[in-house]
């Protein structure tokens, strides 16, 4: 494999506590009950959308579309305008991806997130620059689980073969339909389908090349990645 390619909320960044946060605040200016953080954690990777949905259905009214959009837009305006105030990478990301760089593999981020708050949350924490491409979920490949934005994002970051890393069942479907091993983040916020086992599991990022080569999957340089920022 010479290309790692990184799910973000809940693999390389705690997204969380600010998710939490902005769509509680919109749920209430809607007149829709808020979200536990046990509910928000449980459908992070399925998108703003699940998020709005599940108030509705907790609610018990019969809401309509104008409505669920409305508060997803309040949700996504006011997420993008702070999805960094007690965000964090997880311990040992910056140090994996550097690493990982340093010897020549090439390294890619795949999210359902939107373009604009992936591009914001990544400079405020400092990671823009670490990647060789940056594939999000508004994109022309679309959304995991497809494995179209997989695939996409091999072919940008110039790789032939790569490793998903990832904490949901979106991320394991789409690496095992575009025949890509896959890593599980035990720290993340998902949970993997019992019919559909990772290759490897991680209980930490800086663990992952030592769980790569116990599972017989080579990482492996070719040109260096550009230089970490």
């Amino acid at each position: 494999m010479d290309t790692v390619l990184f799910d973000l909320d809940g693999t390389l960044v705690d997204t969380l506590d600010d998710i939490v946060r902005s769509v509680n605040t919109a749920l209430r200016d809607h007149g829709l009950p808020a979200l536990s953080r046990t509910e928000v954690r449980d459908r992070v990777g399925e998108g703003g959308t699940a998020l709005i949905e599940a108030s509705v259905r907790k609610s018990g009214r019969a809401v309509g579309p104008a409505l669920v959009a409305r508060a997803q837009e309040s949700y996504l305006t006011g997420y993008a305008a702070a999805p960094a105030e007690e965000s964090r990478p997880y311990p040992g990301a910056e140090v994996l991806l550097s690493r990982l760089r340093a010897a020549g593999i090439r390294t890619a981020l795949c999210t359902n997130k939107a373009g604009g708050v992936t591009a914001e949350l990544l400079r405020a924490l400092g990671l823009d620059g670490w990647f060789d491409a940056v594939v999000t979920g508004d994109g022309p490949a679309g959304r995991k689980p497809s494995p179209e934005p997989l695939r996409h994002a091999l072919k940008l970051a110039g790789g032939s073969a790569g490793l998903m890393v990832g904490d949901s069942r979106h991320d394991l479907a789409a690496a095992h339909a575009a025949a890509m091993p896959a890593a599980w983040v035990g720290f993340g916020y998902g949970r993997p389908d019992a019919d559909r086992a990772p290759d490897l599991e991680l209980p930490r990022l800086d663990a992952l090349e030592s769980a790569a080569r116990a599972a017989h999957i080579r990482l492996h340089g070719t040109t260096a990645s550009a230089s970490a920022p």
